[in-house]
């Protein structure tokens, strides 16, 4: 049997829905980080691909695909951001069966959080979402990115402590 990459490459709906559905979820967190709501996300997923299928024939297949897929999907998110950037849609919180106090502090702290992450550098944010949400190793996200496993931990690490000493504040800001 052919190289999935290759039947892609030769037009298999199949090979292409594989390669899809592989890799989406890193497509999405880049899309994430860099837009900071689902909708764009989806938005940079669906552009990303569109753009990785229309030029599957001139990758060279140096290196893995994921890491030229993160690239295109870098760059499209960092273009889409720049020409359609929103602000994340406020809807109605779920938890609002919840005691109506309760609700509130819920909705609260998620925004923090989703505000904190917002803020922090783009490397550090691409990381904190490779990691956390899409559960990719520190090598792999080392090799998606192109760079060493130690300026991974590094990006993780200050990431971390720039969210623990943003929610931190929160929580003092909070308590006054």
């Amino acid at each position: 049997m052919a190289d999935p990459i290759e039947r892609a490459r030769n037009g298999d709906l199949e090979a292409l829905r594989a390669l899809y559905e592989e890799h989406r979820n890193l497509v999405y967190a880049v899309g994430l980080s860099v837009c900071g709501n689902g909708p764009d996300a989806d938005e940079v997923v669906q552009e990303s691909f569109l753009r990785a299928f229309r030029s599957l024939a001139e990758w060279r297949g140096e290196g893995k695909i994921s890491t030229w897929l993160y690239a295109i999907a870098l760059r499209t998110a960092l273009n889409w951001k720049r020409r359609f950037l929103r602000t994340p849609p406020a809807g109605a919180d779920p938890a609002a069966v919840e005691a109506p106090g309760e609700a509130v502090d819920r909705a609260e702290s998620a925004e923090a959080l989703r505000g904190a992450i917002r803020d922090l550098p783009l490397q550090q944010r691409l990381v904190l979402t490779l990691r956390h949400l899409d559960g990719r190793s520190l090598a792999e996200i080392a090799a998606i990115q192109g760079c060493a496993v130690g300026t991974v931990k590094s990006n993780l690490h200050h990431a971390m402590s720039k969210l623990k000493e943003a929610l931190d504040g929160e929580a003092e800001r909070a308590r006054a």
